[in-house]
């Protein structure tokens, strides 16, 4: 998937069992019938809404080397570090901040994702925000999204027999799979098209 965020993982090259792990993992209700290829934007997608503490992070690193036999005397001391820092609830003194050069911390908060553009998910989220009672149909989705994000989507066209553009197949995908997000209601506009809504609690 290619939007304003991606991810450097490719969920693609996953087997299909980790695929489904990894969709209970995040709350993804997929169809057996549902291919692989669908799965993985589903959940690349909801990976990159993920918050990511970067202390934790590297705390669970430190000690799963430890747990192997491999840490050095260096790797104790950042540890050291870290854990001390965690205690402070600040960074570890001379730790790399991730994506920082130079060795100089990130300037990114503590507990808060990590900066990135908009993602499918955000905007499906923008987009039922401004539609009138918050709901709407797919199409209702696609023209907001189309006027209000148009320099972010992908408009390049998807392979297959429908040729329809990136970004719509990874909306249609995300707001059918993400029910923690999304809620795809029972209603139908006059031509019969379902009505979605933000899911109870979702933002």
């Amino acid at each position: 998937m290619t939007s304003g965020a991606t991810s450097v993982c490719d969920f693609r090259k996953l087997p299909r069992p980790a695929l489904n792990r990894l969709a209970a993992h995040y709350g993804l209700k997929p169809e057996s019938s549902l291919a692989s290829s669908s799965l993985a934007v589903a959940v690349s997608e909801a990976f990159a809404c993920e918050a990511v503490d970067e202390e934790q992070v590297l705390l669970g690193l430190l000690r799963h080397d430890a747990s192997r036999g491999r840490r050095g005397s260096s790797n104790g001391r950042l540890e050291k570090r870290a854990t001390t820092a965690a205690a402070r609830g600040g960074k570890p003194s001379g730790a790399r901040g991730v994506g920082a050069p130079n060795g100089h911390a990130s300037a990114t908060p503590r507990n808060s994702k990590r900066a990135r553009g908009m993602t499918y998910g955000d905007m499906i989220s923008a987009a039922l925000k401004a539609l009138p009672s918050r709901r709407g149909t797919l199409e209702d989705i696609y023209s907001v999204i189309e006027e209000e994000f148009s320099a972010q989507l992908n408009t390049e066209l998807e392979a297959g027999p429908r040729q329809v553009p990136v970004w719509k197949a990874s909306v249609r995908k995300i707001i059918n799979l993400n029910s923690v997000r999304f809620h795809r209601t029972s209603a139908t506009d006059a031509s019969g098209h379902t009505i979605f809504e933000l899911a109870k609690g979702a933002s």
